[in-house]
């Protein structure tokens, strides 16, 4: 017999990288689950019942036990379903947690870019660092190639929600973000296009960050303030 897994809820949000990388281990797995996504700008009281810091994702077991924090909740997740989307041998499960930890300083940095980089120089700074992780994963993927042959790991589903807003970046300053990392471009496409991936987020999904990030006060959002949404989604991070 199978072990019981409790009911799930995920509470989220239309947008947050953190709340996809959920998604799409649940996605990845079939778990079933209901969502509800909730609005940054009019949080509900009853969230702070459930994460003390309002924060999203949040996944609600059996409507009393939440467990916050998106790299807490996917591998609770992981560890459930049989640890598949992790290296079973233990060194190279550990390098891929590294290189995790790598994609959550690209989603920090892109959150400097959206919330706190008020001029031109603030977002150069902020790009340069972005710039630096993406030459080391460059060089990884000129190395040894892709973390893994067929499927998913969770190291792609964690790069997946890192690349999915860099063409509304590239849109609003008109810079290419993988100059000089190809292979990364490459890597990039070829995440955005899986199934699990693509559908954890609305078809609407770049043209409500357009509008999101331009309702914001960084430069970013001045650029983008300024410019139509397309009427196509953008599809890479390039210009």
């Amino acid at each position: 017999m199978g072990v019981e897994h409790p009911h799930f809820k995920l509470i989220g949000h239309r947008l947050c990288p953190y709340v996809q990388r959920v998604a799409m281990v649940m996605g990845h797995y079939a778990i079933d689950h209901e969502r509800e996504d909730i609005r940054l700008e009019d949080k509900p009281a009853w969230l702070e019942k459930f994460s003390s810091e309002r924060q999203v994702p949040v996944l609600l077991l059996d409507q009393t036990r939440p467990l916050t924090e998106a790299a807490v909740i996917c591998d609770y997740l992981d560890r459930i379903n049989g640890r598949a989307l992790y290296p079973v041998d233990l060194i190279e499960s550990a390098e891929h947690s590294i290189w995790i930890l790598r994609a959550e300083r690209i989603l920090s940095l892109t959150a400097d870019l959206v919330y706190r980089a008020h001029n031109e120089h603030d977002c150069d700074l902020t790009l340069h660092r972005i710039g630096l992780i993406l030459a080391i994963l460059n060089k990884k993927f000129e190395a040894a190639g892709p973390f893994r042959e067929v499927g998913l790991c969770m190291v792609d589903m964690a790069y997946a929600t890192a690349f999915r807003a860099f063409p509304v970046l590239v849109y609003g300053l008109n810079r290419d973000l993988f100059a000089g990392f190809e292979h990364v471009r490459g890597w990039s496409e070829r995440l955005l296009k899986n199934d699990i991936v693509r559908t954890v987020v609305p078809q609407t999904y770049h043209g409500e960050l357009h509008h999101f990030i331009a309702s914001r006060q960084s430069y970013l959002a001045k650029r983008l303030s300024m410019l139509p949404v397309p009427q196509k989604p953008a599809l890479s991070a390039s210009l």
